[in-house]
């Protein structure tokens, strides 16, 4: 087949395959796929009560949400940890999000679980390793019945730490004025929103944390 046979149209078959690829590339970079819409109520500044005085932040509604639906709307990768003072008094029931999203906002979080002293005493009687925490406590390593246990204990607190600071102006447009501002013997200031639920750390040397709890 002479060379001119092998056009089609007056172009080479390799060209237009060249330009077929370019285009679809093109088409991959500037048609983008819509954004998964999400609950608005979701977004941190956006907490609220309801007439039974029940706090919903983040999806979840505190004193009802187990972790279990948690994972279901921010993902499986939970760590669950329990925590005594040195002595075993004090214990306490952690779950952890290492990384989560809230529309557009990367974050962390901690969740208190709502365990019985009894049943955290338990729990910790069998725990599989017991391990010294850098604040002098105590971090028991729990069985896999204890994991699978604890998924379905109601969630009574959450701590939200965001991967971007956030500055002063930010904050003000975001969540207002706070109801009342606390120094800390910690040197830390705390913002108050009663109206969320919100205690707002701030650290200058780190992200604020968002602790959202029922007083």
């Amino acid at each position: 087949m002479s060379g001119a046979k092998a056009k089609i149209g007056g172009i080479r078959p390799s060209v237009i395959a060249f330009v077929g690829s370019f285009v679809l590339l093109a088409l991959f970079i500037f048609v983008q796929p819509e954004h998964e819409k999400f609950d608005q109520s979701t977004l941190p500044w956006n907490a609220y009560f309801d007439e039974q005085g029940q706090l919903h932040t983040l999806g979840i509604t505190l004193n009802q949400t187990t972790l279990r639906e948690a994972m279901d709307i921010y993902g499986k990768d939970v760590e669950i940890k329990l925590f005594t003072n040195q002595d075993g008094s004090q214990k306490k029931a952690e779950a952890y999000f290492t990384v989560m999203y809230i529309g557009s906002i990367k974050a962390a979080a901690a969740v208190n679980l709502k365990v019985s002293e009894e049943e955290l005493q338990t729990v910790y009687n069998r725990g599989a390793k017991i391990s010294p925490t850098t604040s002098g406590g105590r971090e028991v390593k729990l069985s896999s019945q204890d994991n699978l246990d604890f998924l379905e204990k109601t969630i009574e607190s959450i701590t939200l730490i965001p991967r971007r600071s956030l500055d002063p102006r930010a904050i003000e447009m975001r969540f207002g004025e706070p109801d009342s501002r606390v120094f800390n013997e910690d040197g830390l200031e705390r913002l108050y929103y009663n109206k969320l639920g919100l205690t707002m750390i701030i650290d200058p040397d780190g992200p604020e944390a968002l602790q959202y709890t029922i007083k």
